[in-house]
Parts: C-alpha cells; sequence; structure tokens
C-alpha cells in the first residue's frame, strides 16, 4: 500500500504530480479530497479532473475547516490524498439522507459492506440526521468493522458545507467507500479531553437534534446568561470552543457535543439526538492534556501497529480552540510516516469495542496492508507556545465563573433556610416523639401505680374494717382509734406522694433545674420499685457523687426508667436465674456518670451499633414503637447535652450516661 498526498495548485501541477510518481489507473485507488472550496462549480472542476486522470478510482470528498497534510495544517487549500491498494478492493456509494437515521445507516452497509470489509470512511453533509443512530445501524449488519470518518466542514462560515464523489455534489448527502480484503490491517483511536465548566444542566425540551430548552430557559439564553453576549451572538461558531458536554457512562469520560446551527429563536441544533432529562455541561478544554494524549495516542501505534497511511478526522472546534499550537497536535504524526486528513463538525468512531459519535475530538484510522511493524523513532518537543487565550474567551470565562459563583452563593443560602427549616421540623418532630414516647409508657406505669398503691389500700381497708367492727361491738378504745386512724393518714399521704411522682414524670421540664445523680436514680427505683420486687430482680446502687447538677430532671429520669425498664425485659425474657441490675454514680474530670448494668449475657454484636436507631427495635412490633433507645439518646444528647453509650460487659451490657 502506497498513499500519495498532494496540495492542490493547479490542473497542471496535479497532473505533472501524478505522471512523475508513475500513479497508474486501477479500481483499487481511494482518492479522498478534503477541500476548503464550497462552491460546487469549483469542485466540479477538481473532480472532473481527477476522474479524467484516473477515472476508475473511488473517489470520496468532503468541505473542511481546515486541512491536514503531513504533519502540517492548512487552512484555505484543497488536499488530494491518493491511496492505492495492491491487495484491497473498494467499494463506495452516494446516498441522500432518509427520515430514520437508523436505516441509513443500514443502507449503506447493505450496500457497500461484505464480508471481508474491514473498515469503512464516510463524510456527510445533512442538517437532520442522527449521526449516532447512523452507526448503530452500520454495526447492525456488521460488529467488528472499523468505521471513521466525519460531518463536513465549511470554513466556520455554518452557511452549508458539502461532500461529493466523482459525479455528484450535494450539500444534504452521505458519500462512504469501504475497505475490504483479509490483508487488509485497519484500527481507529480518538483523543478528546474538554472538561467540564461550572454546574450541570438538564435538557428540559429537545425534539431529535434540536435542543429548545435547558434548566427550562432557551440554550441561546443559557450560553448568554453564562457565556455571555458576546458568545452568545455568535453562535453556532462560538459553540465550537464552548461545546456542552455528558458523561459516557461506559468508559467514564466526557463525551463533547457542539451545535451545529442557530435556527434564531432560541433553540440550538446539533449534529445528533439530544435526549430530554440528559445532563449536560459547558465544557473547556485542557489543551495541555490534549497534547499529551496525542503523544500517547502516537506512541500506541508507533509500538503496535504495522501503520502505511494515517488518515485524521477531527474536529474544527478543537483547532479554533488551540489556535496556534494546534500543529503541535498533528505536526508529530509525520513520525508515523504518511498522513493527510481534515477538520469537521463531528467524527465518527466505531470498532468491535465500542461506537461512539464525537464532536471535538481527533480520530485516527491507521491503515496497512502488511502485518510487519517497523520501528519508528519517535520523539517530541518539550516546549511548546502556551494557549494564547484571546479577550473573549477570557470574558466568557470569567463570566462563567461570575454567574456560577453567584448561583452557588444564592444555593447556600437557600439551603441554610433550608436547613433552618428542616432543623426546626425535625425539632417539632422529635418533641411530638418524645411526648409519644412518654405515652407509650402510660400503660406501665399505670400498672405500676396499682402495684405502688396495692399495699397502701390493703392497710387503709384493714385499719377501717377494724375500726367499724370495734365500734359494732361497742369496744370504742381512744387510744386504738387514733394510732389506727394516724396510720391511715400516713398511708393517705403516701398515696398522695406516689401519685405526685408519677404525675411529674408526665410533665416536661420547661426549665433545668438543680439535682443530683442520687436523687435522679431514687426516683425511677421508687416508679419501679413493685415491677423490680415482683420479678425477683436484685438492684443494688453505688453512689460515689453529691454534686449537684442544673439539667432536665423529668427527661433524664425517664431515660433512667427505660434503660431500667429494658434491662428487665431482657433479663425476663432470658429467664436469668438470679437477675441482677447494677447502678453506679460517679464523677470523673469533672462530669457526672450514670451506669446501669444488667447480667441478662449482654447485646449480639451484629446489631449493637443499632440499637440507637429509629424505630429499629428486637421486641415484637405489637410490643415495642422500637422509639425508646432513640429517644433517649436524642434527651440526652441533644436536649441535655450529654453522652449516652452502650457496650458489652462481663455477663451482661452496660449502659453510660455522661453529664455536664
Amino acid at each position: 500500500m502506497k498513499t500519495f498526498n498532494i496540495r492542490f495548485r493547479s490542473d497542471e501541477k496535479l497532473r505533472d504530480y501524478i505522471y512523475e510518481h508513475q500513479i497508474i489507473d486501477s479500481s483499487d485507488i481511494l482518492i479522498q479530497v478534503f477541500s476548503s472550496q464550497k462552491k460546487p462549480d469549483e469542485i466540479q472542476k477538481i473532480t472532473t479532473l481527477l476522474n479524467e486522470l484516473l477515472p476508475s478510482a473511488c473517489l470520496v470528498g468532503t468541505t473542511t475547516d481546515g486541512e491536514v497534510i503531513e504533519g502540517r495544517i492548512l487552512t484555505g487549500n484543497i488536499v488530494i490524498s491518493i491511496s492505492i491498494f495492491e491487495h484491497s478492493s473498494l467499494k463506495s456509494t452516494f446516498l441522500k439522507p432518509k427520515e430514520d437515521s437508523f436505516v441509513i445507516g443500514v443502507d449503506l452497509a447493505k450496500e457497500i459492506v461484505q464480508e471481508d470489509t474491514k473498515a469503512l470512511i464516510l463524510f456527510v453533509s445533512a442538517e437532520d440526521i442522527d449521526a449516532s443512530k447512523i452507526l448503530d445501524g452500520l454495526k447492525s449488519v456488521k460488529q467488528d468493522i472499523v468505521i471513521s470518518g466525519g460531518l463536513c466542514g465549511d470554513g466556520g462560515k455554518f452557511d452549508g458545507g458539502c461532500v461529493f464523489n466523482c459525479s455528484q455534489i450535494s450539500h444534504n448527502g452521505i458519500v462512504a467507500v469501504s475497505l475490504n480484503g483479509e490483508n487488509l490491517k485497519a484500527s481507529n483511536r480518538y483523543t478528546s479531553e474538554w472538561e467540564p465548566v461550572g454546574r450541570s444542566f438538564k435538557i428540559t425540551k429537545s425534539k431529535n437534534n434540536r435542543v429548545f430548552t435547558v434548566d427550562k430557559m432557551t440554550v441561546y439564553d443559557l450560553y448568554e446568561k453564562y457565556l455571555g453576549s458576546e458568545i452568545a451572538t455568535k453562535l453556532p461558531l462560538s459553540g465550537l470552543q464552548f461545546p456542552f458536554v455528558f458523561k459516557d457512562l461506559d468508559s467514564g469520560t466526557f463525551i463533547a457535543r457542539s451545535v451545529r446551527s442557530n435556527p434564531g429563536d432560541g433553540s440550538l441544533t446539533f449534529a445528533t439526538k439530544m435526549n430530554e432529562n440528559q445532563s449536560v455541561h459547558i465544557a473547556f478544554g485542557n489543551a495541555e492534556k490534549m497534547l499529551q494524549n496525542t503523544q500517547n495516542l502516537i506512541k500506541d501505534i508507533a509500538k503496535n501497529e504495522p501503520a502505511e497511511t494515517v488518515y485524521i478526522y477531527a474536529s474544527g472546534g478543537r483547532r479554533r480552540f488551540l489556535q496556534s499550537i494546534a500543529h503541535a497536535e498533528i505536526e508529530p504524526y509525520k513520525m508515523l510516516g504518511t498522513n493527510a486528513g481534515y477538520y469537521g463538525y463531528g467524527e465518527f468512531f466505531a470498532n468491535e469495542k465500542k461506537s461512539l459519535f464525537l464532536n471535538q475530538s481527533m480520530t485516527t484510522l491507521v491503515l496497512s496492508e502488511s502485518s510487519k511493524i517497523i520501528p519508528k523513532e519517535i520523539y517530541f518537543k518539550t516546549h511548546y507556545k502556551k494557549l494564547d487565550m484571546n479577550l473573549e474567551i477570557t470574558k466568557a470565562l470569567t463570566n462563567i465563573a461570575k454567574v456560577s459563583s453567584q448561583e452557588l452563593q444564592d444555593l447556600n443560602q437557600k439551603l441554610e433556610l433550608r436547613v433552618k427549616e428542616e432543623v426546626q421540623k425535625s425539632r417539632e418532630k422529635d418533641s411530638i416523639l418524645i411526648h409519644n414516647s412518654k405515652l407509650a409508657q402510660m400503660g406501665e406505669m399505670m400498672n405500676m401505680i396499682t402495684h405502688q398503691w396495692r399495699q397502701p389500700l390493703s392497710a387503709i381497708s384493714a385499719a377501717s374494717t377494724g375500726l367499724q367492727v370495734k365500734i359494732e361491738l361497742d369496744k370504742y378504745d381512744e387510744k386504738l382509734f387514733l394510732n389506727s386512724l394516724e396510720k391511715i393518714e400516713e398511708y393517705v399521704y403516701h398515696l398522695s406522694n406516689t401519685i405526685d411522682d408519677f404525675a411529674g414524670f408526665f410533665k416536661p421540664s420547661k426549665k433545668k433545674e438543680d439535682t443530683t445523680l442520687e436523687k435522679l436514680v431514687d426516683k425511677a427505683l421508687f416508679i419501679l420499685s413493685s415491677s423490680f420486687a415482683k420479678n425477683s430482680i436484685e438492684v443494688t446502687t453505688h453512689h460515689n457523687s453529691k454534686i449537684t447538677l442544673h439539667t432536665y430532671t423529668n427527661e433524664v429520669i425517664q431515660v433512667l426508667i427505660n434503660l431500667l425498664k429494658n434491662a428487665e425485659n431482657i433479663l425476663i425474657k432470658r429467664q436469668i436465674k438470679e437477675p441482677k441490675i447494677e447502678i453506679n454514680c460517679f464523677e470523673k474530670e469533672q462530669k457526672k456518670y450514670i451506669e446501669i448494668i444488667d447480667n441478662a449475657g449482654g447485646i449480639d454484636v451484629e446489631i449493637i451499633d443499632k440499637i440507637f436507631e429509629s424505630y429499629f427495635t428486637t421486641k415484637d412490633r405489637d410490643d415495642s414503637t422500637g422509639l425508646g433507645l432513640y429517644m433517649s439518646k436524642f434527651i440526652i444528647e441533644d436536649s441535655c447535652k450529654g453522652k449516652l453509650r452502650v457496650e458489652n460487659v462481663n455477663q451482661g451490657a452496660k449502659f453510660t450516661i455522661m453529664l455536664d
């Protein structure tokens, strides 16, 4: 395989070149024409001349936004690349677009793809095609085909480029050629490196290639708001330097989408379908990364590919973004061998592993009819001119930073307000939960009151019955009567105190009170004493703290009751033979501690980290709300600003309350 790349200057020079290099007409010759010239009559002159000189050759061509030849970038020129194959065949076609782009791809494949097709090159000039769907249609016919090429360019005018072959020129058509042969080696690669700037947006209204609104504002307004009016008024050209990007889920990289046309109604048209609800960012290129990745790509080709010819199909937006340093990306390709290509407005990239329609990228098609990899000396310049951003780009980047910063500030203010509202709601909810938690314990409390009252009521009943019998027997004894009445008064006083203690428990503490750890524990034990006695639970207390603390008394007592009641329940459930609860009160480093320790065997290690979560319970749902320990932790840590912890020790579990 041999390739000759020519910069067209005149008919005579082209004739001379073909004769001097002894290029003999054959059906196995591929001619690619990359033309900055858009006028059909001028293009026709060149294709007619080439058809005259090489009538059997397969010719495909496209207008450009820049041309590539032997490591150089040209603009305003015509580059002709002539590849002569020795063991491969070619088959080409010209199609008009159809409404269904997938069908276009299928029709292309049916016309020119063969069993031994290794690669396909296509150039497209059409407003309403979905380039991604064309690739899908092609791949549905032959999965392992290498597909390269791209959309036409028009020198950045966006007023209509064209594609052509030896007989037709069209502003709305597709030319394609298949490269076939068992000996043909074909591979392709791409590099992009466009990175998001600012926040993400969501496409809120689109139809096929046309996007109407993003975040419910027109796409034009979006560009104007974030990049400024200078960029917006120059759309679609300015959009080449600030494309949209979205994340490719397969590779994790960002794929660019540049504007193709501006209908003038606020919407913008792209080269492929843009889906509603898709998240996109405005992007800006990483020039240093672009050059570095190109170097890596060239090294990879030199090491792994028998490269006889390299075709480059790249984005005009990429060239315009890199400006004067774009040559640093193209120049190293001459170390691989002969190369040519063009800049357009979109790039096709597909192989056995991937199928992508790209914007703002550089793609390469590497061809060879030999399997021998010839070692090449690859080196790169260590210094190149830094990207010189013009005033317009600087203003655009400054504007997007300014607007994004303001949006972030507004968002933070809204979030702060939202957080305050949610905190207030949470506090109100937790207050209700605390109240509900108390109500859930009322049934148990009423049962405890019954136990507390049973003995004094029995004593009152016995005393009053005894007095009544004495009266009936007419055995009045003043001393006996006074003594009995005194006991009845003591019993009534005890009942009254019991009511006061239980009533106080259900009253929320409106303010902090002075108390001691001993008083808190004693009040909790008083309420639970009859239940502990009934279930033969031995309770021991150790008080090593007399210092007064200032806290919400009833809330802490509620927590103590809940922890002690939980200990009682687990001792009963596990049928511990000698059930015990130990309560320790002490001070350490100016903190006050209450420990509640049982001998019920401890808490399962798989759930010990979950027991303070809301609605978590190991009891039957009918017997528990799962709020007890959650609310206990909330009361101690949120209301009382203390700590509540649990751990397994020796024969059971230890809950520790720490208070300031």
